[in-house]
């Protein structure tokens, strides 16, 4: 960052252990590959306190609701805030093309002076690993005479995303550690978001998100 240049920071809020760690590196290979050099986020992303959390009813007690993870990641001073979370196989974004929708507009209640984004991963955060399959062979994660565990074009209308990098990764898939490594191969390339509707979502949000901010 230039001297005297103005910094802005997007806080993330997702739901697991290894989204916490992986999302911060997400965003700033976003902010390499499109040169804002003058975005940063926190070193780890504000965590939910489980699956299904920020859909639940607004529970502070309880630590429920995406308000109540609205409130938290406003502690961080951010410039706006990004909202990750799965789809899963019982509510698919296909199926629920409002949820990210409706959940914007609870966020905006808490939050209306901050741009906010809210993004589903259909069915969940492995499928865009799936989508840049090439780039996990590039980088040796997966052999290179491993074929695809699925009809990538298709990508989105199979589950079990996390079991089928489990196949292709020989010491087995573990979220806390394979998604920050798996995430920095994320080139969101074309072939890639061609491939996952959500990862063109994320892309696009990004963008919005930022041209917001500056």
């Amino acid at each position: 960052m230039f001297p005297n240049q103005t910094s802005f920071k997007i806080t993330a809020i997702v739901e697991g252990h290894g989204e916490q760690l992986a999302v911060p590196v997400l965003l700033y290979k976003w902010f390499a590959q499109r040169q804002l050099y003058n975005f940063r986020t926190d070193q780890l992303a504000v965590r939910a306190s489980g699956k299904g959390a920020l859909k639940r009813p607004h529970d502070n007690a309880n630590e429920l609701g995406i308000e109540h993870y609205i409130e938290i990641a406003l502690r961080n001073r951010p410039d706006g805030i990004l909202v990750l979370l799965d789809a899963d196989k019982d509510c698919t974004a296909a199926g629920h093309p409002k949820l990210g929708p409706i959940l914007k507009d609870r966020a905006k209640k808490v939050a209306a002076h901050l741009p906010i984004s809210v993004v589903v991963a259909n069915r969940t955060y492995e499928s865009w690993f799936l989508a840049h399959f090439e780039d996990l062979q590039a980088a040796g994660y997966v052999s290179n005479e491993t074929a695809p565990p699925l009809d990538l074009t298709e990508l989105e209308l199979y589950g079990g995303h996390k079991e089928r990098l489990g196949e292709l990764v020989r010491e087995g898939y573990e979220p806390t550690i394979h998604q920050v490594r798996f995430t920095r191969c994320m080139s969101f390339a074309q072939p890639a978001l061609e491939r996952s509707r959500s990862l063109r979502k994320l892309a696009k949000e990004l963008e919005w998100l930022c041209n917001q901010i500056q």
